[in-house]
């Protein structure tokens, strides 16, 4: 067949009338549908049956449908493939489908899987679920669905004489417009504007060798004696090649903004002739859909509005109010639970604090008893004859210029422009309180005037000093890399940048060793599209931001349970701070503690010497006696020389004063 190109585009107007045009522009295409079903040739087979046998428009003046009752269309079978109710037509379809292949009109649906099993069984149909007692029809996807229900209108159409009939009757309907495009290929357009490319496949081994003339189909023997013609039988060749032989479709095009999109865009002038000619059946056949879901809809909605108006005040005013009541049970239960989660981590924090403030202090007194023993050798040689006096200088010149106590514990630089300030408290989804829910609150009359939606930005600020500040989720020095959040401060650092010395200390402060791996982390950038909204770790998890996740992205992380409490160098440095501040007065009450123990142990051993003197005069025979000289107090001892002069023979010797560390902790 010779084909010209068609060169003027094709117009709509020329084929549809304006009313029409305007009703498509008007109404609603209908649900959406996944691309896969639409162009699923079961499916397509199995709803094109159905717009012949059914009440439809190709039905409307042609006598009784074979399904008469049903009033079918596509889109209305596409909404009610997921819904249930009592008008639902996918339901009504396989009820009559089941009656029609076991021809008995008792039969109820919950039997199809035994009854459908059973008779496409006989055939072999579908046997991966004829024949699998496990298979459920409820259990198999849609497609799966419809490939069960061709295999249903198959049977029906080989071994029910009720439709067999019905087809003799009405056989134009089932000769769908068919143009042919070449050799074995050629376009089927079904009733709503579906285009099928047919055709004819043979298999590999295919082949037929026979005579093309009828003369060569006959073979003669002659002889002198007689003549005989023998009719060669090419029969079974024949048979043979054509069981080789299959049909083949394609769809096309599965709806009908498809079908015009693929006239405007074909070249060939015959074809979109012939698709243009079905135009003005297949446009009614679109309105006639649209306008049946536009009245279904219309019709429940005044259904639910009766319902509701049937109902009394008194009902739904105490509907009401179960409601407020259990959002408002809600609503305090959550605010609890914020609170103890809080209450919680400030424990956990303190905990952690004290213990590390504990680490640091036996450090701080280590590193100043160095100094002090050191600045005492260095002054051994300078008379001094208030011991006391000489302490107090030593300590005064260890606090101020002391070369092991002024080494920072914690080796950290400032950060650069000052600390920045957590926005967020970094609390889970479930507890992040949010502008819709105090909309939904207060619509509901519970009060909620006290509380205000809690902000959602997090922030970065790292001991690298690469970036800082608010919402760095495209910085490429924070995207793909590891992040952990301060729990004292609440910002977000890099975890390779952390020092193993802090990890150590933390772990002291735990009583247990601790790695990276404890601490919940976290990433940006990674798994936001699976996470449906912004998720951080399960600590710090918030709800769904107002703007969109693309450019609201949070730290995102996998943790699921509490993790270990992580405080970065800053908040430690702080810790230190904070000890070297009250150093100075701890050490003078210490001081004075030790003097006053000092001071009481001199006073027990004069009372007791006293008392060992008075007993000897006691029981001595009265003589004239040499007085005795009285006892000088003994010299306060220094605590660093108590060893070597405990080894040198000495009639008094005073006590020793052993210093004694206080703990913060213990004060």
């Amino acid at each position: 067949m010779k084909r010209e190109l068609e060169t003027e585009p094709m117009v709509l107007e020329d084929y549809l009338t304006e009313e029409q045009l305007q009703q498509l522009s008007k109404l609603v295409p209908g649900p959406a549908v996944s691309p896969d079903l639409i162009h699923n040739w079961h499916f397509q087979y199995v709803v094109a049956w159905l717009e012949v046998v059914c009440d439809t428009q190709y039905t409307a003046d042609q006598g009784k449908a074979f399904y008469a009752g049903i009033s079918f269309d596509e889109k209305l079978l596409l909404q009610d493939l997921h819904e249930d109710h009592d008008e639902n037509i996918y339901t009504q379809i396989r009820s009559r489908i089941l009656r029609t292949v076991t021809q008995n009109k008792t039969v109820q649906l919950k039997e199809w899987d035994i009854a459908i099993k059973y008779n496409l069984a006989q055939r072999g149909a579908v046997p991966w679920y004829s024949e699998d007692p496990q298979n459920r029809f409820s259990d198999l996807s849609v497609p799966q669905q419809f490939e069960v229900l061709y295999a249903c209108i198959k049977y029906i159409e080989r071994r029910n004489q009720g439709f067999r009939m019905y087809l003799g009757n009405h056989l134009a309907r089932f000769q769908f417009p068919e143009c042919v495009l070449e050799d074995r290929v050629s376009l089927l357009v079904l009733p709503g504007g579906k285009i099928v490319e047919k055709s004819i496949v043979a298999s590999e081994n295919a082949e037929l060798r026979v005579p093309i003339k009828f003369r060569n189909c006959s073979v003669r023997y002659e002889d002198h004696e007689s003549v005989e013609v023998v009719q060669l039988d090419f029969g079974p060749d024949i048979e043979e090649f054509l069981s080789q032989l299959s049909l083949q479709f394609n769809v096309v095009t599965g709806t009908w903004d498809e079908y015009v999109e693929y006239l405007k865009n074909t070249t060939d002038g015959s074809i979109q002739q012939f698709l243009a000619e079905q135009l003005p059946t297949l446009a009614e056949i679109e309105l006639d859909g649209r306008r049946l879901l536009v009245n279904r809809e219309r019709e429940r909605s005044m259904a639910e509005l009766l319902v509701r108006r049937k109902r009394s005040s008194r009902l739904v005013a105490r509907e009401e109010d179960t409601k407020r009541r259990d959002l408002e049970a809600k609503w305090h239960e959550k605010l609890d639970e914020r609170d103890q989660y809080l209450r919680t981590r400030q424990r956990a924090v303190a905990k952690v604090s004290k213990a590390i403030k504990d680490s640091m202090w036996s450090q701080l007194w280590d590193q100043f008893e160095q100094d002090v023993k050191a600045e005492k050798i260095r002054r051994r040689t300078d008379a001094h004859e208030d011991y006391e006096a000489q302490m107090a200088e030593v300590d005064a010149a260890v606090l101020e210029s002391g070369e092991k106590f002024l080494q920072p514990v914690i080796r950290i630089e400032e950060p650069l422009d000052g600390p920045l300030e957590a926005i967020s408290l970094e609390l889970p989804d479930e507890l992040v309180i949010t502008q819709e829910e105090l909309q939904k609150l207060a619509n509901h009359g519970v009060p909620v005037a006290d509380y205000s939606p809690d902000s959602q930005d997090w922030v970065f600020q790292c001991l690298c000093n690469v970036a800082r500040g608010v919402n760095l989720n495209d910085n490429e020095a924070i995207k793909q890399h590891t992040l952990v959040c301060c729990d004292m401060c609440l910002r977000w650092q890099h975890l390779e940048c952390q020092d193993d010395k802090w990890i150590v200390m933390l772990g002291e402060a735990r009583q247990k060793p601790l790695n990276r791996r404890d601490f919940a982390t976290g990433t940006v950038g990674v798994g936001v599209e699976s996470s449906q909204g912004t998720q951080r770790r399960s600590t710090r998890r918030i709800a769904e931001p107002e703007v969109p996740s693309a450019t609201h992205q949070r730290p995102l992380t996998t943790a699921n349970s509490l993790p270990e409490t992580f405080v970065c160098g800053w908040c430690m440095k702080t810790l230190e701070t904070e000890l070297r501040a009250i150093f100075g007065h701890e050490l003078r009450e210490t001081r004075a503690e030790q003097r006053k123990i000092h001071e009481e142990r001199e006073r027990r051993k004069r009372a007791k010497e006293e008392r060992k003197i008075k007993l000897q005069i006691d029981s001595t025979p009265a003589k004239l006696v040499q007085p005795t000289k009285p006892i000088k107090p003994a010299k306060l001892v220094d605590p660093a020389n108590s060893a070597a002069n405990s080894a040198k023979p000495s009639v008094q010797t005073a006590p020793v004063a052993v210093p004694t560390v206080m703990l913060p902790s213990q004060l």
